[in-house]
């Protein structure tokens, strides 16, 4: 890198400390030139505001990756500090953003703090501190990222009930929300909302089998006053039995047109059958049995398709 090209990156990275909001985020960058070790990016102008340019290192593990890349091509980068506190864009991106949640596990623990894998080539540091509970390695923790305006540094806590009454929630009850459970408690899961917010799902409301860090549909029940999210993972009130009535009829023609599910059934014959409460269940074989898309008997429920009434 020429002394020419270093003092317009040095200049560059300091300027763009002024927009530490940017930090700990994914962009859009186009690529405008090419170093020797690594590439000048330019931040996909925002309406109103000046574009900024970032150096982007070729990757540690991965140069061959960087090298690919092509003058003009639109990518997406994360932007963070490095060691020099120069602000920089990293190909890798995270399993998180800052203000954002996951489940990460430790790879380092020491008495000042845990390391926590979180995609990129540094680990996330979360500070003895910041932690609810002492971190071990191999365990998994939920972690919010957070951003340090005085360091400039990125860190993770596990402490983060206070900051749930502050956020701004976009959404209403009723709502569709992307869940990952994360923490299983006496009452249900503690699962990730939308990436940003934190929601319970209750045990006597599940009906699937539940896997940590794995994405589910789930909808919003009610927002708790402090700032949990009560969700549920079946579609709720009149929409939640037109949805049940159309899983029942697909159920009864993939079986042949009937079933020996009826309301004396247990519980949990309906759940591993239908994943839906013996409840629901009632409800919705009584509403296809008075639109006389059903037949009820003692052997249990058929279509009424081809029969006579």
């Amino acid at each position: 890198m020429s002394f020419q090209t270093f003092e317009r990156w040095t200049i560059r990275c300091k300027i763009h400390k002024v927009h530490a909001m940017e930090i700990g985020k994914i962009r859009e960058f186009t690529v405008i030139s090419a170093e020797e070790t690594g590439h000048f990016v330019r931040l996909n102008e925002i309406e109103g505001e000046t574009p900024d340019e970032l150096f982007m290192p070729h990757l540690r593990n991965d140069p061959a990756r960087s090298q690919e890349l092509k003058i003009g091509q639109t990518i997406e980068a994360f932007v963070y500090q490095n060691e020099e506190e120069e602000v920089c864009a990293s190909l890798l991106l995270p399993y998180a953003e800052v203000e954002e949640f996951a489940l990460l596990r430790v790879v380092d623990a020491q008495g000042f703090g845990a390391f926590l894998n979180w995609g990129l080539d540094k680990d996330l540091f979360v500070p003895s501190k910041k932690q609810k509970t002492p971190m071990n390695v191999g365990e998994l923790h939920l972690v919010r990222i957070c951003y340090d305006t005085a360091s400039g540094k990125l860190y993770g806590t596990t402490k983060y009930e206070s900051m749930l009454e502050t956020l701004d929630f976009y959404f209403q009850e009723g709502d569709k929300v992307e869940v990952i459970p994360a923490e299983e408690h006496s009452l249900g899961y503690r699962c990730i909302v939308n990436r940003k917010f934190i929601g319970m799902i209750y045990h006597n409301e599940i009906f699937v089998d539940i896997e940590f860090d794995k994405e589910y549909e789930g909808y919003v029940k009610k927002i708790r006053e402090d700032g949990l999210i009560d969700v549920a993972l079946q579609i709720q009130g009149i929409k939640r039995l037109d949805e049940s009535q159309s899983k029942i009829i697909k159920f009864l023609e993939d079986n042949g047109g009937s079933s020996s599910l009826h309301d004396k059934s247990s519980p949990d014959d309906i759940k591993e059958a239908l994943g839906m409460s013996k409840k629901t269940f009632k409800n919705t074989i009584g509403m296809l049995y008075k639109s006389k898309k059903i037949i009820i008997n003692k052997d249990g429920i058929e279509l009424t398709k081809g029969k006579k009434l």
